[in-house]
């Protein structure tokens, strides 16, 4: 039964209404981590606006979402890999401290890091579901879009 609800409020997340769509990510982020696998597998739609709606619900679950995010960084899909590293992106230092560092050859341990941005930590709760909230999310995420996603943390081993 809990399973129908997670589907049905996925599908409602492909509707064209934005209305609908918003009280689809409200009940999804409700409903707890056990429908973060669900999320991060919408990440792959084609349809932008869907996986927009499975970003912005993943970032509410901030922290618990991360190991989730990291193994589908492993997918096999390379829609939800970007997906997840476009959502781990947007979460800021917090996420970006929770990739376990990658081991370099020596040649390019040596080569300097390139600049990166940081932003400060948000922290968002299900209680912050204001049309200035989602806005704030979305230029995050559309920020995301354009950073260097393949070094989060640059860490050398």
């Amino acid at each position: 039964m809990e399973d129908d609800a997670i589907t049905t409020l996925v599908r409602a997340l492909h509707d064209d209404r934005e209305g609908l769509r918003q009280f689809a990510m409200r009940r999804l982020v409700n409903m707890g981590p056990r429908v973060i696998p669900a999320l991060i597998d919408t990440l792959k739609d084609t349809k932008e606006c869907t996986q927009e709606c499975a970003a912005v619900a993943l970032t509410t679950f901030g922290s618990t979402a991360v190991p989730y995010l990291l193994e589908a960084m492993n997918s096999e899909d390379r829609r939800t890999r970007w997906g997840a590293a476009w959502v781990m992106a947007t979460m800021g230092p917090e996420a970006r401290n929770a990739v376990p560092p990658v081991c370099l050859p020596a040649a390019e341990a040596a080569a300097p890091e390139p600049a990166t941005v940081e932003q400060p930590t948000r922290k968002y709760g299900s209680g912050v579901w204001s049309d200035s909230w989602l806005t704030k999310v979305r230029e995050q995420l559309n920020a995301a879009k354009k950073m260097d996603l393949l070094n989060p943390g640059g860490a050398n081993c």
